[in-house]
C-alpha cells in the first residue's frame, strides 16, 4: 500500500467541505421566498397575458391584488368582511383549542394505557380515514347552521395530529432516563410529569401547528357546505356569482389566519421548548 496524499484528482476541493450543499443552499431563506414567490407570480401573469386560460376563470395578478386592496379597506372600515372575518376567527380559535385539548387527552390514553392502544385507537384510525368533508351535512344536522357545527367540524379535522404525535412523543423517551426513574421507585404519574411530558414537548408543539392549520380548513369546510356567516359562505358566494377574484382575495386572508395562528402556537414552542430548536420547515411528523 502506497503512503502519502491521494493524488490531486481524488483529493475534494479545498473550497468544499463534507456536507457542503451547492449555492442554491446558501441562498437565504427571506430571499429564497420572495425569489420564488416572484416567479409563480410571473408565470401567472403570462399565462392571463397570453389568454391560456379566460379571465373569468383565472384573473390576472392586478385584478387580484386590487381585490386584495378593497377587501382590506372593507376590512378596515368594519364592513361585512370584517364581521365575517371575527366569525370564522372564532370557530377557528375555539375548534383548535378544543382540538389540543382533546388530541392531547387521547394521546397520552393512547400511549400510556393498553385499553387505549388496543380498544381506542383503532376507532381513531377508522374515523381519521374517513373523508371529513362527508361529516359537514350530519354536524350541520346535529348541531344546526350556526357556529357549533362549524367548531366542531374545526374540531373533527384538526385534533388526530395531535394525538399521533402527543403518542409518538410519549414513546420517544430514552430508554436509559426510563430505568433510572424507576430505580428511584418513581409511580406512573410522576415518570409521565416529569419525564415524558417534557421528552414530548417537541412533538406535541408539531402536533399543534399542524392542528392550527387544519382548523382553519376545518371551520371553512363547515362554512362552505353549512351556511353561516363566515368567509367560507362569503367564497361560496362569489363562487357562484363567478368572482373569482374575490374568491382569491378571501383565500389570502384565511391564509393569514391561518399563519397566525401557527406563529403564535410556534412562539410559544420558543418560549416553552427553548432547548429545542426545530428546522423551519419542521411542522409534524404525522
Amino acid at each position: 500500500m502506497r503512503d502519502g496524499p491521494p493524488p490531486a484528482e481524488t483529493r475534494p476541493p479545498a473550497d468544499r467541505r463534507p456536507g457542503q450543499g451547492s449555492w442554491l443552499d446558501r441562498v437565504p431563506q427571506p430571499i429564497a421566498i420572495i425569489v420564488f414567490g416572484v416567479i409563480v407570480v410571473a408565470l401567472w401573469q403570462l399565462v392571463t397575458a397570453l389568454g391560456l386560460v379566460p379571465r373569468i376563470i383565472l384573473p390576472s395578478p392586478a385584478d387580484t391584488v386590487r381585490e386584495i386592496v378593497l377587501s382590506a379597506a372593507n376590512i378596515a372600515r368594519g364592513d361585512y368582511i370584517t364581521e365575517s372575518l371575527w366569525v370564522t376567527t372564532q370557530e377557528v380559535v375555539v375548534g383548535f383549542l378544543l382540538a389540543a385539548g382533546l388530541g392531547f387527552a387521547l394521546g397520552i390514553l393512547v400511549s400510556e394505557t393498553k385499553l387505549g392502544r388496543t380498544a381506542v385507537m383503532p376507532y381513531l384510525i377508522g374515523f381519521n380515514a374517513i373523508p371529513k368533508v362527508t361529516f359537514a351535512p350530519l354536524f350541520v344536522a346535529w348541531f344546526g347552521f350556526g357556529p357549533e357545527s362549524k367548531v366542531v367540524m374545526a374540531l373533527f379535522i384538526a385534533f388526530f395530529p395531535v394525538i399521533v404525535d402527543t403518542a409518538a412523543g410519549l414513546a420517544s423517551v430514552d430508554r436509559d432516563s426510563l430505568m433510572l426513574f424507576r430505580s428511584f421507585q418513581a409511580n406512573r404519574w410522576t415518570t409521565l410529569a416529569k419525564l415524558k411530558l417534557p421528552a414530548a414537548l417537541p412533538y406535541i408543539f408539531a402536533g399543534l401547528k399542524t392542528a392550527a392549520v387544519f382548523s382553519v380548513v376545518g371551520a371553512v369546510i363547515g362554512e362552505y357546505l353549512g351556511g353561516g356567516r363566515g368567509l367560507g359562505m362569503l367564497i361560496r358566494l362569489s363562487s357562484e356569482q363567478l368572482r373569482i377574484d374575490q374568491v382569491f382575495a378571501l383565500i389570502f386572508f384565511l391564509s393569514i389566519l391561518g399563519v397566525a395562528l401557527f406563529g403564535i402556537v410556534a412562539w410559544l414552542e420558543r418560549r416553552i421548548v427553548f432547548w429545542h430548536r426545530p428546522e423551519p420547515t419542521e411542522v409534524t411528523s404525522a
